[in-house]
Formats: C-alpha cells, sequence, structure tokens
C-alpha cells in the first residue's frame, strides 16, 4: 500500500534562513518519519535554498503551474508562511481542484504580510489552520477564521549541529560575559536596537561581548555596525548548524527584542540549551515568553533593553535559574514529537472525513 501524501507550498529566504522555512522542513522531516510521504513544492526553487532542505533528506520540487500536471495528487497540501499569499492562494487552488484537503500555518506576524486579504482568505477557505499561540489563534478566528479549523502547534527547537563553546570563545577572543542577537538583521528583529543599548551596558559591564549571527537584511547593515564599531562587537553571517549550536551554548543570554513576531524560533533554541531570552512586545508576546521565568519581557528602546541585559548579568544566579525553567520548559510543553503527534492527527481526521464525505456522495 502506498504511504499517505503530503506537499508543503512554501519558498525560502535566502540568504537567510527564517523561522518559517525552519519549521516547514522540521515538518517535513518529522512527518517523513512517521511514514508519511513528503515533499516541498515551491515556486522559486533557488539552488541554495533546494540544497539547504535536500541536506536534511526532504524532497523539494517545482510548484505544479496547474492540477493536471503531471504529479500525483497529494491526500494533503499545507502551504506555510502568509509572507508569500500567493503560495496560500496557490496551494488552495490546487488542493481545490483535485479535491484534497487544504491546510495553512501563517507563521508570521499580519504586519508583514504583504496582501492580508489573499491570506485570510486561504485561512478562512482552509479545512485546518495551524496557529502558534493562543493569541494568534484568536487573532485568525476574529478575522473570520472558523473556530472548528483552528489547530494549536506551538514551536519546537531543531539544533542539529554539534555545540562547542569553548571553541567558539576562543575563536573570537571571548573571555567575559556573552550577549547573542540571532537572526536575519532587520529593524524589526530588534537588532539595531541592541546596538544602541551596548554602550548603556557597557557602563556597568564593560567586559560583556556582543555577538551578532544571522545575514544583513537591511540595505543600511553595513552602516549602521561601522557607526557602532567596537572590539567587543562581533558580527557573523550565515555559519553552519555547528557553529549556530556553538554561539547558542557559549552565549549567557539571548537578546532578539523582535516587536514584529508570532512565536520567534530563536527563543526555543536558546531555551533548549538552557538561555534566557531579552524579548519585546508583540502579539501574544506574554504567552510566549515567561516574564522573569525564562525572559524579559521590555519595551523595545535601548534604554529597558540594556537595563534587562544588565539586570541578568549582574544577577547570575537569577539568569541561571530562568535557563533551568525554560529547559525545563522546553522539555515539557515544546518540541517536534508534540508538534508532528498534533499535525498528524489533524491530518488524518481530515483525509478520513473527507473519503467518509466522498463515499456519501
Amino acid at each position: 500500500m502506498s504511504r499517505v501524501r503530503v506537499r508543503y507550498v512554501h519558498r525560502g529566504y535566502f540568504p537567510g534562513r527564517a523561522g518559517a522555512e525552519l519549521m516547514t522542513q522540521h515538518l517535513a522531516a518529522s512527518m517523513g518519519g512517521r511514514g508519511w510521504d513528503t515533499g516541498i513544492w515551491t515556486g522559486a526553487v533557488g539552488e541554495d535554498t533546494a540544497r539547504f532542505m535536500k541536506e536534511t533528506g526532504v524532497r523539494v520540487e517545482p510548484l505544479p503551474a496547474t492540477p493536471d500536471a503531471a504529479v500525483p495528487p497529494p491526500d494533503v497540501v499545507h502551504a506555510v508562511d502568509a509572507f508569500h499569499p500567493r503560495d496560500i492562494a496557490a496551494g488552495l487552488d490546487l488542493a481545490r481542484a483535485w479535491g484534497v484537503p487544504f491546510a495553512v500555518t501563517p507563521a508570521s506576524a499580519p504586519e508583514v504580510w504583504p496582501d492580508r486579504e489573499t491570506v485570510l482568505d486561504g485561512c478562512r477557505a482552509a479545512d485546518a489552520v495551524f496557529a502558534l499561540s493562543t493569541a494568534e489563534r484568536d487573532m485568525l478566528h476574529g478575522a473570520g477564521v472558523p473556530a472548528s479549523a483552528l489547530h494549536i502547534v506551538g514551536q519546537g527547537p531543531h539544533l542539529p549541529g554539534t555545540a562547542d563553546p569553548d571553541g567558539f570563545r576562543a575563536a573570537h577572543g571571548i573571555d567575559g560575559p556573552m550577549v547573542l542577537f540571532l537572526g536575519r538583521k532587520m529593524r524589526s528583529k530588534g537588532y539595531v536596537t541592541l546596538l544602541e543599548a551596548t554602550r548603556r551596558i557597557w557602563a556597568q559591564h564593560p567586559d560583556t561581548r556582543f555577538v551578532f549571527l544571522g545575514p544583513r537584511w537591511d540595505n543600511d547593515c553595513a552602516a549602521l555596525f561601522a557607526r557602532h564599531a567596537d572590539p567587543r562587537i562581533v558580527e557573523l553571517g550565515m555559519v553552519d548548524e555547528d557553529t549556530k549550536h556553538s554561539a547558542l551554548a557559549a552565549c549567557d543570554l539571548v537578546c532578539v527584542p523582535s516587536t514584529v513576531d508570532i512565536f520567534p524560533l530563536v527563543y526555543v533554541e536558546a531555551w533548549a540549551c538552557g538561555k534566557p531570552v531579552v524579548a519585546s512586545r508583540f502579539l501574544g508576546s506574554g504567552e510566549v515568553v515567561h516574564h522573569g521565568r525564562d525572559g524579559l519581557l521590555v519595551d523595545p528602546a535601548p534604554r529597558p533593553v540594556a537595563e534587562a541585559v544588565g539586570r541578568l548579568l549582574a544577577h547570575p544566579a537569577e539568569r541561571h535559574a530562568m535557563g533551568r525553567h525554560a529547559q525545563d520548559r522546553v522539555r515539557r510543553e515544546l518540541g517536534w514529537d508534540a508538534i508532528a503527534d498534533r499535525v498528524d492527527t489533524v491530518y488524518r481526521t481530515l483525509i478520513a472525513t473527507r473519503r467518509k464525505t466522498e463515499r456519501l456522495r
């Protein structure tokens, strides 16, 4: 008997690797491990993005232009990432033409959706919509998505690299406190806010090193780093999984004061490594970051960010307690096994319901 087939509709962010891309990759790999025939359809198969995916064993194929293309229909079509609304519309059209269930994971905040109505039309028409938090679910329901279609799945870490924190510190001359920013260097992620906070933090903690890891995204990114140039600032671009994991293991805390997000994957990765986070306020941020327990939530401005980072650097016992709580939370609540369980159940329910409906016709 042939395996049940699911195809994900998603395009990457090369040269960046956004949380939505990693989520699609991890979900496809996790479902493949559960016996599903999985693959990713993309309308923009970039050589490098495809290579990243294929290295994990995930199949990447061109998005079918029409349902009558020489492509066998899957049992489920699942579009991921509202930042590319046309992909959601294309996935919905294919699913409806084939008569198979359609699922959506918006995965990004409404503030960055290029076409809000196309996204919401796709979500309203979907058989299942996967939200990352209660706040996102409530927002989508308020926009007309049926409650019966909404399912909360959360986020999970995936750190396949081998951590060498001592090696990372030695390679970059870091022998004191280390604060890590990890993500695309775009204003909404808060890297500029942290850059502007460094002088305030150094006033109390002069030996602190700041590592900014991730691709440059803003056009003036180079100029901003030049303006704040200091030997205590280390800027890295895209790195391999070993270096990323090593940076997370080497730091004392992660500071990504993002203002436009749903459930940043970097927070879960930090927590998996036992590190607290300094975060800012976004839709559902109080649900994602438990203030005072696994991190600190502050206003997105240099002074409050500096005060939060300074507080954690000045109180190592509090910092370590937050890291332990965060790591325990990941073990109990957050992880790809739990997410795959929830998604697998929804897929199978959708397929069974669709087949029952077809038999009754």
